[in-house]
């Protein structure tokens, strides 16, 4: 009933859940063309508490993985998305090791989980998996399940087509405001969206190895 709708067209009461990727002892990637002294941790946690606002602003309720420079344990961070909550998105920046050309690649990328399909995709998913060499025995929450195990899971499942739908209304979005190139929407199996129990995307923002992309995700 339409009374029971924001002037915006949304139902009141939807909670996002916003995971600013890697903090703390872990910087994320080092932002080669990032200003100095600015890591990837500090550009997630920046874009996340601006994000934090214009939901806010819109009528959603936000919960934050974090809002300082801390680190939080991968398997913790899909615990902040359960029943109260009705999407996670994972916020990162994207990098290539060193090889010919590798400054020259940029773009924005949107994932939900699911089996990578491609090397590429199962390449992002491994460096973003990697930051659980951070986590100390204390932080780690517990032995992670193999991805086919996560696959089977039923409660998961059941939001493969709803995350992936957001994920296209993402990149979508993000194709408005990008510089960049659309490098569209790819699945992997990200560690941080198996814990989630809603539908969960995780964007990398652009490239810290790309100077345009460098410039551009440093700017307000």
């Amino acid at each position: 009933e339409p009374a029971a709708r924001l002037s915006n067209g949304l139902r009141p009461g939807h909670v996002v859940a916003v995971d600013p990727g890697h903090g703390g002892v872990d910087p994320g990637n080092p932002g080669t063309f990032f200003p100095r002294g600015v890591r990837e941790k500090d550009v997630t946690l920046k874009v996340g508490l601006l994000l934090r606002e214009e939901l806010k602003r819109r009528g959603v309720g936000v919960r934050m993985t974090r809002t300082s420079d801390t680190l939080i344990a991968l398997g913790d961070r899909g615990g902040y998305c359960t029943e109260a909550c009705d999407l996670f998105v994972s916020l990162h920046v994207n990098a290539l090791k060193r090889r010919p050309g590798y400054t020259y690649v940029r773009g924005y990328e949107t994932y939900f989980l699911a089996e990578a399909k491609t090397e590429e995709a199962a390449r992002v998913a491994q460096m973003e998996n990697d930051a659980i060499h951070f986590e100390t025995t204390a932080d780690a929450a517990g032995p992670i399940g193999g991805l086919d195990f996560i696959l089977k899971d039923l409660q998961l499942n059941e939001h493969l087509r709803e995350s992936a739908r957001v994920a296209e209304l993402v990149q979508k979005g993000l194709g408005g405001v990008h510089t960049g190139e659309n490098r569209g929407v790819k699945q992997a199996g990200f560690m941080v969206l198996t814990t989630a129990r809603r539908p969960a995307i995780l964007v990398e923002m652009g490239y810290g190895t790309n100077p345009q992309d460098g410039r551009f995700l440093t700017t307000a």
